[in-house]
């Protein structure tokens, strides 16, 4: 396979995440938060789940196998996906874009403090200067920012570092079985969690009233950022090495950013530049320190 194709999938990918922020920030202005995250789970699990047995993919038997993925999903799909629309319903996309990028070097934290790598000063240096760049885009000292806005950042902030711990502690589970079967089980697992908070505000929600709009832009959502996504990147981490995957999430701000400031018409403090290069400089210096294997790199976060 041409790397320019694995490369231009890679792409396609993070494109594809970008594009998310946006459209899940117009989707949230018509339906609520948790009601959201519980229609775009049970959706995209059934979609997958049509994939795995059209496909034939291997499904796990052993019920211990299906506890732990039901463990896992409590942090890799539940307080995840929650927090994530909780967070945008309140904050920008670019912020919440930016505070996501942070993910590769919150999981090399939490796989140091869980013993899975070995502490080295390159790996606190990233760490301090990620977290000091998250707090110039958070800045929870400045009078002028709205405290929704703030509110909303550290929930991001809690949507990717929940989804940094489910990747350390389900890394050994995962490479043991097939990733989109145990994804679908993960989503399954993590819509019946969301569900006891989402289900309540769903019912409330008057299907009629919905715009066209909205069920375009969920259907995109289900259909490509978060289905397709994981296939695409399932397909083109078999071919690469996942720390080159992880770098491509640098694209995912860029697009959100220059999608929020075109269409509405968002503009970046001059400080969150500073705190943006700050973050990317963080997971840069993480560099190949954040051995993720392939299996474990779950696109469904945003």
């Amino acid at each position: 396979m041409p790397r320019s194709a694995v490369l231009s999938s890679l792409i396609a990918v993070q494109v594809l995440f970008g594009f998310h922020y946006l459209a899940a920030k117009f989707v949230l202005a018509e339906m609520p938060p948790r009601a959201w995250a519980f229609s775009r789970i049970a959706a995209a699990a059934v979609l997958l789940w049509t994939f795995c047995l059209a496909t034939r993919r291997p499904i796990p038997k052993d019920p211990k196998i299906w506890g732990l993925l039901a463990l896992f999903s409590i942090f890799g799909v539940g307080i995840n996906q929650v927090c994530f629309v909780e967070g945008l319903s309140r904050t920008t996309p670019t912020h919440s874009s930016l505070i996501n990028t942070t993910i590769p070097v919150s999981t090399l934290a939490f796989a140091v403090l869980l013993g899975r790598e070995r502490i080295r000063l390159r790996n606190v240096l990233a760490m301090l200067v990620a977290l000091a760049g998250v707090l110039l885009v958070i800045r929870p000292w400045a009078v002028s920012m709205p405290s929704r806005i703030q509110t909303g950042d550290l929930l991001t902030l809690v949507n990717a570092t929940s989804f940094s711990f489910f990747l350390v502690i389900s890394k050994r589970l995962m490479m043991r079985i097939d990733a989109l079967a145990g994804t679908a089980i993960l989503l399954t697992f993590g819509a019946l969690v969301i569900g006891i908070l989402g289900v309540p505000p769903l019912l409330t929600v008057e299907i009629a009233t919905l715009s066209v709009s909205f069920w375009w832009l969920a259907a995109f959502i289900v259909l490509l950022p978060t289905a397709a996504a994981y296939v695409i990147n399932y397909w083109a981490l078999g071919k690469v090495d996942s720390s080159l995957v992880a770098f491509f999430i640098f694209l995912q701000p860029a697009i959100a950013a220059s999608l929020s400031w075109v269409l509405l018409g968002e503009r970046p403090a001059a400080v969150m530049f500073a705190g943006a290069a700050l973050i990317f400089l963080g997971v840069g210096l993480s560099g190949r320190a954040v051995k993720v294997p392939a299996k474990d790199l779950l696109p469904g976060t945003r």
